[in-house]
Parts: C-alpha cells; sequence; structure tokens
C-alpha cells in the first residue's frame, strides 16, 4: 500500500489522503483517517464493509466539504487496467465533492482543469501500478 498527501492549492488547499493498492490489513489506518476527518456512523460503517471484504478492483472516496479534506481509497486490483477504472471512479467522486462545496460547474473547463490537476498530483505515485511490465514482477 501506498499514501499520499495532495494538497490542491488552487481550490482553497483541498487535501486528499490517497491510498492506492489497500487490502483488508489496512482498514484500521484508512478508518482513522476518515474519522479524523469527520465521516459519520452511517458512512464509516459502509466504508469499514467496504474496506473489510477484500474484494479487488473496488475503492471509495468521503469527504467532508466544511473541512476541505477528502479520503481516498483504490483496492489492490486484478490488472492495470482495473486499477486505473477504479482509479479513476474514486478521482472523479473527490472531484465532483471539491466541485460542489466550491461551487463549481461541473460542466465547465475550470472542472476540467480540476480533474487533470488531481491526476498529476497522482501520476508520480500510482504510475506503477499502471504498468503491466511492474505488474508482472
Amino acid at each position: 500500500m501506498k499514501v499520499q498527501k495532495i494538497i490542491l492549492p488552487k481550490y482553497h488547499d483541498w487535501t486528499i489522503y490517497a491510498y492506492y493498492a489497500t487490502s483488508m490489513y489496512a482498514v484500521d489506518e484508512v478508518m482513522e483517517k476518515l474519522w479524523e476527518i469527520g465521516i459519520d456512523a452511517t458512512n464509516a460503517r459502509q466504508a469499514f464493509e467496504n474496506l473489510s471484504d477484500g474484494k479487488l478492483d473496488t475503492g471509495l472516496c468521503y469527504s467532508n466539504f466544511a473541512m476541505r479534506k477528502s479520503v481516498l481509497v483504490v483496492a489492490l486490483s486484478s490488472s492495470p487496467a482495473e486499477f486505473m477504472n477504479s482509479l479513476t471512479h474514486e478521482a472523479t467522486h473527490a472531484c465532483v465533492h471539491i466541485a460542489s462545496a466550491l461551487n463549481l460547474d461541473h460542466k465547465s473547463e475550470e472542472f476540467a482543469y480540476l480533474v487533470g490537476d488531481l491526476c498529476m498530483e497522482m501520476h508520480p505515485v500510482v504510475s506503477r501500478y499502471l504498468c503491466e511490465c511492474c505488474n508482472k514482477k
């Protein structure tokens, strides 16, 4: 598992705690971060179940709009393509949360730049999960 703290200065210093290639062994660490950013009991229960079941190709994203913080999780994947699928799925949730909190139009060029900015921040860490050669080792 890799953990990345991403701060997006252009978006009021929104902070994303990203967990990549997580397994059920990371449940306590991720849950602690979710509690830290103020997850409610209902969403916490759902997150715990999702993180504990050990399924591949899943993830989650929870955001606290008032704190301008998100926790994004991408579980272990069955292939680089599935990792990309889960990553873009959860990153989209994070971007929608940020845009909603900051009143950005989801169909705007500004929203598209937000998506690109987040992806560029993630790239140095996630590139190894997307490489076919690295994943064969």
